[in-house]
């Protein structure tokens, strides 16, 4: 029996969920710390339904989007600590609000991301703003299953690998599931977050207990990953355009798993309800709309089960939402119409990590130089062009 290989595999963990021998386990490559998975071929049966639960091998089908908002939260702490406008968080009270119980991302105690199963408002916070890392499913699909046997109704917000995987295994039960997906470049590996936390405490002599990747002391929009430690002093804060390694990695497209560059599921059809991300693009294709496009979120609605939820959503004051062209943040946004693609920087990494035997300090730290470098020159060669374009513009409007 064969798995999806390392280009294709998302790590979503369902062939191991719905395996009837539980012979199959996700085991830690040697160089790039990313897990994937391998069958005891003692215990194996073959009966294939591993490889018909994997939406690698067996895609769902899509769904085109129906509409499009610009939106947030009405709640102006929400927008503050939300990574965009907070609707995440909005759909999760609404749930909540309505007795469903609700799946999303959060860290462990050993800054570990993953996806749990929680029915109180308390659980939300932990949901709440961007994890820049792989987020395991490995206990959640479990709880999902007992619920929603008992009749229950699940709302969960995950990336869109994971959302297909849990449309394949519950398929019997969609009807009492809300599907939400986030729009998404690609995941980094654990490991690489672990080395990092590791290295700035030695450097800091601190230990961390609680980190973010867009901390809303610096305003989420500036992408300010921080540590504290356990009194709750700060001590980490360092911005992507600053030079932390692991944002760099993350946000230059640079240190995901191999299957984010062929992600089957970066385009403009969905197999969820609804898809949320930061807006870009906002008012390219239609004038721009009253809220700040700094905080604002886009919402692509795919099922009327999904309208109906932004509907209630709006009607209850919940959110402020103006539907937006649908095309205005599919242009916008390079995610909702293919994967990200590999860079020379990428490249540079690949080499560098091998050399390194998995290190990830080491073999970020020549890529970051890279990058800066190429960007500085970038500025450099377009600075006449930008000056020529401001004088022409300045002249025309005289």
């Amino acid at each position: 029996m064969e798995l999806a290989d390392k280009g294709a595999c998302t790590g979503c963990r369902a062939c191991a969920y719905v395996c009837p021998k539980k012979c199959i386990s996700f085991e830690p490559d040697g160089t790039f710390g990313i897990a994937y998975p391998t069958i005891d071929d003692r215990l194996c049966i073959d009966c294939g339904k591993c490889r018909t639960y994997c939406p690698a091998l067996n895609p769902l089908e899509n769904a085109e989007p129906m509409q499009a908002y610009a939106a947030w939260s009405s709640n102006a702490e929400e927008r503050r600590t939300s990574a965009s406008g907070g609707i995440a968080a909005e759909i999760y009270k609404y749930a909540i609000a309505n007795g469903w119980m609700i799946v999303g991302a959060a860290f462990s105690d050993n800054f570990e991301v993953k996806l749990k199963l929680a029915d109180s408002v308390e659980a939300i916070k932990d949901f709440k703003n961007s994890k820049y890392v792989f987020s395991s499913t490995a206990d959640v699909y479990q709880d999902i299953d007992k619920k929603l046997k008992s009749g229950r109704k699940i709302a969960i917000i995950a990336l869109p690998c994971q959302i297909a995987a849990f449309k394949k295994v519950f398929h019997k039960y969609t009807d009492n599931l809300l599907l939400v997906d986030l729009v998404c470049h690609g995941t980094t590996p654990q490991s690489y977050l672990d080395q990092h936390i590791q290295h700035i405490e030695n450097k800091c002599g601190e230990i961390a207990s609680c980190m973010s990747f867009r901390d809303p002391a610096f305003s989420t929009d500036t992408f300010t990953f921080t540590l504290y430690n356990a009194v709750g002093h700060r001590f980490y804060s360092k911005r992507t355009k600053d030079g932390d390694g692991y944002q760099v990695g993350y946000h230059r497209m640079i240190s995901y798993r191999e299957n984010c560059y062929h992600c089957p599921f970066a385009k403009e059809q969905r197999v969820s309800d609804l898809t949320i991300s930061d807006y870009k693009g906002l008012g390219t294709l239609a004038p721009t709309c009253i809220m700040d496009s700094r905080n604002v979120s886009s919402v692509l609605v795919h099922t009327q089960k999904g309208d109906s939820v932004i509907r209630y959503m709006i009607k209850a004051g919940a959110i402020i939402a103006e539907e937006r062209p649908v095309r205005e943040p599919i242009q916008g946004d390079e995610q909702l119409r293919y994967p990200t693609k590999k860079t020379a920087a990428r490249k540079i990494f690949e080499r560098k990590i091998l050399s390194y035997k998995g290190d990830f300090e080491q073999a970020i730290c020549p890529v970051v130089s890279y990058v800066f470098c190429q960007e500085y020159l970038h500025k450099v060669i377009s600075a006449p062009k930008k000056i020529i374009r401001k004088i022409l513009h300045f002249l025309n409007r005289e």
